[in-house]
């Protein structure tokens, strides 16, 4: 461990390059609404714990050589998306040529690929019209999961705990697929990398099923994916998330999913959080990874939990308290104007139990 470091505070990992991710709308019932996944949500998330001295804050500027993404990611998909953001221009042209409107390209537009659209031969696709491609996505994505390896390697590196303030999310990227404002899945990316120390468990505590996670930890016996999410039978992504759901041939009961009615109350949540750390402690990881969503909060616009500030505290203090060496990876969270409250109350909650 650093001697310099200050262990009243999380070691964090930040950089500014998120803030070119700048779609303008997303599609929603017949209407064009304002993109949820906005930059200024990482942006007074990292405000508030800065001024509440909770984090020590690192600036990252150079990002990780791609390859470190390709253990969780067909490599043709990264291609594809970056090939997209540099090229973004070009693929927009061409389908408003088709239509005869090549003439009404805007300087910052952004490609919103076809919604499930058949499997090229290459088998990867973009899966619904909330995660557009811009000429700085691509920017914003490796930096977004350079942010994740550099957390990964403070734990490698001795310390107890790291975060990392990633935008775009990623745990609805699967291995040849993206969506849900997700292109590459940071979560997953450190797994890999950490997998150098041993066995490592990831528990996503984001309001929605990390589908993407699911698919690309399956059937790896080293990786435990544990996830407390809205019942997909009523929420997104809809598909995938059942607790029948226990992981691939040579890795029988490496997934748990914990999927939660509508108008969950903190009680409930807690105690199946507890069941799921429970569920952590038997696996016995050398590394915790916390796919972090602050969107189980009571007056989220796109979840239906009850949790109030003050349990992220409690929730918190109890992932804390198993004692993994833990990553924190921001993933969801939407309540703008609680975000900052709800990310103070988490991390004081981790650093008290430290």
């Amino acid at each position: 461990m650093d001697a310099n470091h200050d262990a009243r505070r999380i070691t964090t990992f930040y950089s500014a390059s998120h803030l070119k991710h700048a779609p303008h709308i997303e599609f929603l019932h017949g209407q064009n609404v304002p993109y949820f996944e906005m930059g200024c949500r990482l942006e007074t998330i990292k405000q508030h714990l800065l001024d509440d001295k909770l984090i020590d804050l690192h600036i990252v500027d150079t990002p990780i050589e791609i390859s470190l993404i390709h253990p969780a990611h067909d490599p043709k998909m990264i291609d594809y998306l970056r090939d997209v953001s540099e090229n973004v221009e070009r693929y927009i042209r061409d389908d408003f040529a088709i239509y005869h409107m090549e003439d009404q390209i805007e300087d910052d537009s952004y490609f919103y690929e076809s919604v499930f659209p058949p499997q090229s031969t290459d088998g990867f696709y973009i899966y619904d019209s909330v995660s557009p491609i811009g000429k700085h996505t691509w920017d914003a994505v490796l930096m977004s999961a350079t942010l994740a390896v550099r957390g990964a390697d403070v734990l490698l590196n001795g310390e107890g705990m790291a975060y990392a303030l990633c935008r775009p999310p990623g745990h609805h990227a699967g291995r040849r697929f993206m969506g849900g404002y997700c292109y590459v899945n940071n979560a997953a990316v450190a797994a890999y990398h950490l997998k150098s120390r041993g066995k490592v468990a990831i528990l996503d505590i984001d309001y929605h099923h990390g589908n993407g996670t699911q698919e690309i930890v399956w059937d790896d016996p080293d990786l435990l994916f544990v996830s407390i999410h809205a019942d997909p039978t009523q929420d997104y992504p809809h598909y995938v998330g059942f607790a029948s759901e226990t992981g691939g041939n040579n890795a029988p009961d490496s997934n748990i999913n914990f999927p939660l009615r509508h108008g969950t109350t903190p009680d409930v949540y807690l105690d199946t959080l507890d069941d799921a750390l429970r569920r952590i402690q038997a696996f016995d990881p050398s590394s915790l990874i916390i796919s972090l969503g602050f969107d189980t909060y009571k007056e989220e616009p796109m979840g239906h939990f009850l949790l109030d500030i003050s349990h992220f505290e409690i929730i918190g203090r109890k992932i804390s308290a198993l004692g993994f060496p833990t990553l924190y990876v921001q993933e969801g969270g939407y309540a703008i104007n609680a975000l900052s409250a709800m990310g103070v109350s988490f991390f004081r909650g981790v650093l008290e139990e430290r």
